[in-house]
């Protein structure tokens, strides 16, 4: 199979443009591409395959970062030698308590 890609032009109407769009951005992919899959799918010859991720994995996998970025700062202030009050340390234990919690709530909805 050639590599050399070839330029080919066709019309669609608005309705059927909104379509293909709107699908692109559920898959996660490229409208050239949806289109060029489509026409090779019909031919026998398709080229993607189903890895799309979840819209709601990428949610969860956003929370997720956010909720690293929350524990560095937590570790970057414990190890910063500075003085914690009492309600300070309780603050942390209950923060991490919290993300914990959070953590496996989103692992049980991935799994």
């Amino acid at each position: 199979m050639s590599k050399n890609k070839v330029k080919v032009v066709f019309y669609l109407n608005e309705e059927d443009k909104n379509f293909v769009k709107t699908q692109c951005e559920v898959l996660q992919i490229k409208p050239s591409f949806f289109i060029r899959n489509a026409v090779l799918e019909k031919l026998n010859k398709p080229v993607f395959k189903n890895t799309v991720q979840n819209l709601e994995t990428k949610k969860y996998t956003m929370e997720l970062i956010k909720i690293g970025v929350n524990l560095n700062q937590i570790a970057k202030k414990l190890n910063s030698n500075a003085k914690f009050l009492i309600s300070d340390q309780q603050k942390v234990l209950t923060d991490i308590d919290s993300i914990n919690n959070h953590i496996i709530e989103i692992t049980s909805k991935l799994q």
